[in-house]
């Protein structure tokens, strides 16, 4: 299913607004009124950002799928519009024919262009308007090419079959650059699992046992007892800070988009809290 841009920018706007809200009440209930929340006010402000985040990695997740269903299935289109027009079709009757195969979302795309084609429309107009509101890159480049070639008359079969072979290098080309960097998407991930074992290893090991020893000191320095609890929220801020910073740099990494890092943080955070939660308070 396709998120619209403008669908998305509301989207964001309405999951900014609702983080502000939960943070900003916790922020203000308890520094403010000086009144003690359950939960604590930093777990309210790490459950405004999943809320916040939530909704908007949904939408970059379910257009992010979309588009690649468009361009995974751009190659096969032209493919058939090749053979269309090698079967004597001309260029807008195999583009008619073509709509009548199952390319995924691709297929509503192509019947609209039909339907546009069968109201008056040219076809130059019918494919711009498919590739605004396509908005790939796959989709613009494949567009401009076949304009060139409905337009340059000829042989157009091997015009066709020449940007068949382009496009599928294209996808090709791109799916093994998703292939060789998905490892460097999973480093983030080993960092904040590294991170947080490393994290509660000191803690249980190493400022538990020292607080023991200082609780149980009656002179000197010794004799003043460790904040534990100021120390694990600490562990805990850094720990959330990493998985929002982490997953929105693999998410840039992976699929050159900041937004398509949303759904990695969402997917740390929530796992850095469950294991502060089961595991250290």
């Amino acid at each position: 299913m396709r998120v619209p841009k403008e669908d998305r920018k509301i989207v964001y706007l309405v999951s900014v607004f609702n983080a502000a809200m939960i943070a900003g009440s916790a922020l203000i209930v308890n520094f403010i009124l000086r009144v003690p929340t359950r939960p604590r006010w930093d777990d309210l402000v790490v459950l405004g950002i999943i809320v916040g985040v939530f909704p908007s990695a949904v939408a970059n997740l379910v257009d992010k799928r979309w588009r690649s269903a468009i361009d995974k299935n751009m190659p096969y289109l032209i493919k058939e519009i090749s053979e269309g027009t090698r079967a004597g079709l001309s260029f807008p009757r195999a583009i008619e024919a073509s709509a009548q195969r199952r390319y995924g979302p691709l297929t509503n795309e192509i019947k609209r262009i039909v339907a546009q084609l069968s109201w008056g429309a040219t076809l130059e107009e019918a494919l711009t308007m498919f590739a605004e509101r396509v908005d790939t890159s796959s989709a613009r480049r494949t567009t401009l090419l076949l304009l060139e070639a409905s337009k340059s008359g000829g042989n157009i079969q091997e015009i066709l079959e020449a940007i068949y072979d382009h496009t599928n290098t294209l996808d090709m080309v791109e799916r093994e650059r998703k292939s060789r960097i998905r490892p460097f998407i999973w480093i983030s991930y080993m960092a904040f699992a590294i991170f947080v074992v490393v994290g509660i290893l000191i803690f249980k090991v190493f400022f538990s046992q020292i607080a023991k020893v200082w609780a149980g000191t009656g002179a000197g320095f010794l004799a003043q007892p460790m904040d534990i609890d100021a120390i694990t929220r600490v562990f805990f801020h850094m720990a959330i800070i990493e998985a929002f910073v982490g997953g929105l740099i693999a998410g840039k990494m992976g699929d050159g988009s900041i937004g398509a890092g949303l759904k990695h943080a969402l997917v740390l955070m929530v796992a850095g809290y469950l294991v502060f939660y089961f595991f250290v308070w």
